[in-house]
């Protein structure tokens, strides 16, 4: 089962209800992140597919900084 990554509905300005694509909806959070996709689960897959995505200067270095906090909170 693939995980569902929920996208909120002012970042689906040209769609009614989001692709099911889980590339589409990484991809959709990471040009906003981190306005958005900031919880553990999204912050697992930004980072779990980090080299697959199109990322902005510096997202990249964000999402692991992110990835390792929640990492540190779980203990």
């Amino acid at each position: 089962m693939r995980p569902l990554i929920n996208i909120p509905k002012e970042l689906l300005w040209d769609y009614k209800e989001p692709p099911d694509n889980l590339f589409w909806r990484l991809q959709r959070i990471a040009d906003f992140f981190p306005a958005c996709g900031t919880d553990k689960e999204t912050i697992g897959l930004l980072f779990e597919h980090r080299d697959r995505l199109k990322l902005e200067q510096g997202k990249y270095r964000l999402i692991e900084l992110y990835h390792e906090v929640w990492i540190e909170r779980a203990g």
